[in-house]
């Protein structure tokens, strides 16, 4: 599952586009990035006039009792982690 600051309509969009297969989430609000302390304070914020920021680029693996087993996050807003990095992790905690 994945949270995004996009809205509803845009992840439909971006889903059909992209052919993508995991589930989105719209967090306009920034309500669950900021629950995970995950809001970007750096220069790239936000857009002007949308979403006040960005959250960071994050990776979690929590187990089935939200218990955080592997967290990996980027240094870029613009990064995600390699799915071979997380493919890894998965493996690992869950093999």
């Amino acid at each position: 599952m994945t949270v995004s600051t996009d809205t509803p309509d845009q992840i439909k969009k971006g889903h059909k586009k992209h052919n993508l297969q995991a589930q989105m989430l719209s967090d306009r609000d920034l309500a669950v990035t900021d629950r995970f302390g995950l809001r970007n304070q750096g220069f790239h914020s936000g857009p002007p006039g949308e979403v006040k920021a960005l959250p960071v680029p994050t990776s979690i693996l929590a187990d089935g009792d939200g218990k955080v087993l592997w967290m990996d996050q980027s240094d870029n807003y613009q990064r995600r982690s390699d799915p071979d990095y997380v493919l890894g992790a998965l493996r690992a905690h869950l093999g």
